[in-house]
């Protein structure tokens, strides 16, 4: 079986950025890494991270492409079947992050192979990827001005 996925880059731009790909369920999540990283023309010289996510998109458990401690998952440790299913369809990958490329990453359904082609692949593409990275403006709704020092910086 293969997944049919849809992965959204997060953009400041009026454009629709996006590719749908397929890969095998029993992939690890550092062969959907390597596939997001083809199919956005990005390189591999740089840190990359998933993390599983609830239905707003908030960040629940991050899975490194390296694990660094055991507090912490490695991306090959760890298949996408395991984490992307009809009840948790979505996950976040960040690439870079100094400049922080964000893409969501949805599940759009689970199919049968085709014989004969080989997978992953790149099944569609739209959008090309701007020269950089979106500016990111991190905001708490939750802070309040008591929550901040005379300077306006969080202490």
């Amino acid at each position: 079986m293969i997944y049919r996925l849809r992965v959204i880059l997060d953009n400041d731009t009026n454009e629709d950025i996006f590719r749908d790909v397929e890969i095998d369920k029993n992939s690890n999540l550092t062969d959907l890494h390597e596939l997001i990283l083809l199919s956005f023309n990005f390189s591999a010289d740089q840190m990359a991270s998933f993390y599983t996510v609830d239905e707003e998109w908030n960040q629940i458990n991050e899975i490194s492409l390296m694990n660094f401690d055991e507090s912490t998952d490695s991306m090959d440790s760890i298949l996408i079947a395991n984490i992307l299913n009809n009840q948790n369809t979505k996950l976040l990958y960040i690439y870079d992050f100094m400049n922080m490329w964000t893409f969501y990453v949805e599940l759009i359904e689970e199919a049968q192979e085709i014989n004969n082609i080989l997978y992953p692949r790149i099944i569609f593409s739209v959008g090309n990827v701007p020269e950089k990275a979106p500016d990111k403006k991190f905001t708490n709704k939750d802070l309040g001005k008591d929550d901040l020092d005379e300077d306006g910086y969080l202490y």
